[in-house]
């Protein structure tokens, strides 16, 4: 990595950083004034006092104007601010008004549909290209929802997606990939700077605009970056570095499923709640932290080559993720 690229890169994450610890506070005073509140409800909502939303649209304007500074705007670029404004104007309105879940669907899905439309989609030489935009649809609207799902309890998408990002920085440099290197590094910023107001104490939140702007980045740039010239295996990594967000969307809804909820409908059964339950909230924000870098770290192990110690990684990430929580469960259950 030449000298003006590590100082462009570091140059990207200061400036969102900095960025963002401005708008957030003009963020939070435009929801107070406009009364766009998260209102407690003591059963899901357990917050003290109502919190403004808008977390979200100053993450949203950090990135998009370091990036545009320093990031010619190319194709790829252009596409994917699009995508990204179209995903926070969703989750603005959700936060604004409540959507039905089939709207909100369709929305999320038409702004994907834009968004392959423009040239970003996973493309693996093995299948033909409907198979591909088929696969990057599902995949963007799993992984956009899934960081939605996370975003129950202070700083834990935030979390999870700064994880997620230190990771995607070092692949892309790996690759040498210059564009997605400092959407990375934008990313990582503008998040470290909000966790900073919303973790452990909450002064704001992100709102759905946020929860599914951390979604829809980590989606992208999981299979913007090319990871075949590591070896033929590494296509899965995308899958491992965003284990955790799946595991939450998968648990939650199979426990949701198992006791007559809809999978779309507000529920306790969240994997983060059930974890919550046994060591608190801010533990919790932690352990999900952890188990990302475990993730991460599984996946590098996958890179090098290293397939069986790879099996190792992933059954300790297994076991912390799901056999843990059983564990305590049944500790709890024996107790009572």
């Amino acid at each position: 990595m030449d000298e003006k690229l590590l100082i462009n890169i570091l140059l990207s994450s200061l400036l969102s950083f900095f960025l963002a610890q401005y708008l957030i506070p003009l963020m939070k005073k435009a929801a107070l004034e406009l009364n766009i509140l998260d209102i407690p409800d003591n059963e899901l909502k357990k917050h003290k006092k109502p919190t403004p939303y808008m977390g979200g649209m100053a993450v949203y304007m950090a990135i998009i104007f370091s990036v545009s500074i320093l990031v010619p705007l190319n194709r790829f670029v252009t596409s994917f601010f699009l995508g990204a404004t179209m995903i926070v104007l969703i989750g603005f309105v959700d936060d604004l008004k409540a959507m039905k879940p089939g709207l909100k669907f369709l929305l999320q899905s038409l702004a994907i549909l834009i968004v392959i439309r423009g040239g970003i989609y996973i493309k693996l030489a093995i299948f033909p290209d409907y198979v591909n935009y088929l696969l990057t649809f599902f995949w963007l609207l799993t992984i956009i929802n899934a960081f939605n799902f996370l975003d129950v309890m202070n700083g834990l998408s935030t979390m999870v997606a700064i994880a997620s990002m230190i990771f995607f920085i070092f692949y892309s440099s790996l690759e040498g990939n210059f564009v997605i290197s400092l959407v990375s590094t934008a990313s990582l910023g503008a998040y470290l700077s909000f966790l900073y107001h919303n973790f452990p104490e909450a002064g704001i939140f992100l709102g759905d605009s946020g929860s599914m702007l951390l979604g829809y980045i980590a989606g992208v740039l999981s299979f913007a970056i090319d990871y075949s010239y590591l070896n033929r295996i590494s296509v899965i990594i995308p899958l491992i570095l965003l284990f955790i967000p799946l595991a939450e969307i998968v648990f939650t809804i199979i426990r949701r499923v198992c006791h007559g909820i809809p999978p779309w409908k507000g529920s306790p059964h969240h994997l983060s709640f059930f974890i919550r339950d046994k060591i608190g909230a801010v533990k919790t924000t932690y352990y999900f932290g952890f188990l990302v870098f475990l993730s991460g770290v599984s996946s590098v192990i996958l890179s090098l080559g290293y397939f069986k110690l790879f099996l190792v990684f992933f059954v300790i990430l297994l076991v912390f993720t799901f056999v843990v929580p059983l564990f305590y469960e049944r500790r709890k259950n024996g107790n009572n």
